[in-house]
Order: C-alpha cells, then structure tokens, then sequence
C-alpha cells in the first residue's frame, strides 16, 4: 500500500519534506556563480574595449584602479553575483582593451559611461583607487542608482609631487620596471614597510605590475594634475557609500575618503577594520558584504 507521500510523488506532487529539500537544493545552486563571460563596447572615441559579466539582478559596474586589472576583482564581484549582474570593466590599454591615440582621464570617464549605457538604466556604479575617481566623474554627468567608492585618491591638502613621478619614470626609463616600482613604493605610495616591500616583490602580484608600468604612469601623471579639494561634487544627489580601510595612509587616501563623505550630500563612510588599500585581496568577504548592503538597504 502506498504512504500518502510515495503517492504525492508518483502524482508529480512533493511532500513538505521534499519541497524543502528542493528548495534549499535551488538556493544553492544560485549561490554557486556562474563563470564570467566577456564582450565587447565601443566607447566615445571610438576605443574597442572589454567588459566582463556574471550574474543575476540589477546591474553593477565595476572600475578599479591603476596596476590593477579585471581578474584581481573577480573574487569580490562573484560573491555579489547571486543578486547583481556584475559588469567588470577591462581599462584601456589593458587585455583585450584596445588603447586610444592620447590619454587622459576624460577619455576613461567616456570608457565608464559607455559601460554604465551597456548596463542599462538602475545600475550602480563601484570605483576603487583611480577607478573610483573615474566613476564619481561619471556619476555627476549620468548618476547611477547607488554609488561606492573605495579610497579614491582625490589630492585634498596637497598633490603627488611631480618630482615624484619623475623620478619613477626616469628609474623606469634607466633601470627597468623593478626598479621604477620600488620607487613608487617609496616615494608615492608610502604604504608598506622595508619588510613588507621585499615579501610583495616575491610575489606574483608584483610580477603582473611590472608590466603595468606605463599605463601606471600616465595615470598617477594625471592624477597629480587634479585640482585641490572635492567642493565641485557637492551637488551630487546620488546615495553614495565610502569606503575606507583603518590601515590606509592618512593624506594619500584617508583625507580623499573623510572629504568625500563630507561634501557629498548623500554619503556614508565606512571604514573597514584592520584593513588598507587592497581589501578585495585581504578581506573579499568583508567588502563584498559591505558592498551588498549598502546596495540593498532601503
């Protein structure tokens, strides 16, 4: 004789036990993401550039920083994939991405807004580093629905010596991309110890920078051009989250981050405990939760 639930099944039906068992089988399954895949957009002056998406939900777009590419993000952006559609720019001159003839910044805020139009209306927008420069940028000429910004280093009491930069692209020029990074090590960045330094150079990490030399000094050239202060974003009317880890240097990236919160009229800083520049390698479950939140909150 057939149990009430051996008959349910054989009906097509599910007992409550099933049903629960189903259900917590598909709740993992959207939890498991699904790979990246990458395409292709034509920016403003006409620069072939790539993109790569995973996901589900509402779209976010993703800029990071100089000596950075789309892979060093791809940890932190799966982890949001089961409720976000994620859309990683690969910057110019980087992988796939063609180059243009002369850069400039305004050229990669234009590489920005092509892949916020690519995304489609109700994205949000997440900058780190230089890359959070380009999306507040982007965001004042086309707002976003929710925007995060990470460190970006906006110059606040003083700028990136230019002799600074100099120096590391005369190092560059004269003793190679090892030398030119300890350089910038020592005379831009100013983040890590001697001990510290020598343990990143025997890293893989630091081997993908060497050869990001020269997109790195173009960048941090101009940057250093920027003018003072961040007053000019004060009409920004986008619900903005900054981000500041509790280990970053204080004129480099503090200052930018404490400023950012004060000028914009919608935003939050929240600084991330024990963390510096680089939390979507030390910490990628505590960004991307911050991130998530910040984005779902009502």
């Amino acid at each position: 004789m057939l149990t009430a639930g051996a008959a349910l099944m054989l009906a097509g039906c599910t007992t409550p036990s099933a049903t629960g068992s189903r259900a917590a089988s598909e709740e993992a399954n959207k939890q498991v993401p699904s790979a990246f895949t990458q395409h292709r957009f034509t920016s403003a002056d006409g620069t072939s550039l790539s993109y790569f998406r995973q996901g589900r939900g509402p779209a976010l777009v993703w800029v990071y920083g100089t000596l950075s590419t789309w892979d060093d993000w791809r940890d932190v952006a799966s982890r949001l994939s089961p409720h976000f559609t994620n859309f990683v720019l690969e910057r110019r001159g980087r992988g796939s991405s063609a180059d243009g003839m002369a850069y400039a910044l305004e050229r990669e805020v234009e590489d920005v807004l092509a892949l916020m139009r690519e995304a489609g209306p109700g994205a949000s927008l997440f900058g780190h580093s230089l890359g959070g420069i380009l999306a507040l940028e982007a965001a004042t000429r086309r707002p976003p629905a929710r925007l995060v910004l990470y460190e970006p280093p906006f110059p606040i009491s003083q700028r990136i010596a230019p002799e600074a930069v100099d120096l590391v692209r005369t190092t560059w020029k004269r003793e190679g991309p090892d030398a030119a990074l300890v350089a910038a090590q020592h005379h831009i960045f100013r983040m890590l110890t001697p001990e510290q330094l020598e343990a990143f150079r025997q890293t893989p990490q630091w081997a993908k920078q060497l050869g990001m030399m020269e997109t790195f000094l173009r960048e941090i050239s101009a940057v250093a051009d920027l003018p003072l202060g961040v007053e000019r974003f004060r009409a920004m009317d986008t619900a903005t989250l900054v981000l500041l880890g509790d280990q970053s240097p204080h004129v480099l990236l503090a200052e930018p981050a404490q400023a950012l919160a004060k000028a914009l009229p919608h935003a939050s800083l929240r600084v991330l405990p024990g963390q510096g520049h680089v939390a979507h390698v030390t910490a990628p479950e505590l960004l991307a939760r911050e991130v998530e939140a910040f984005l779902t909150e009502h």
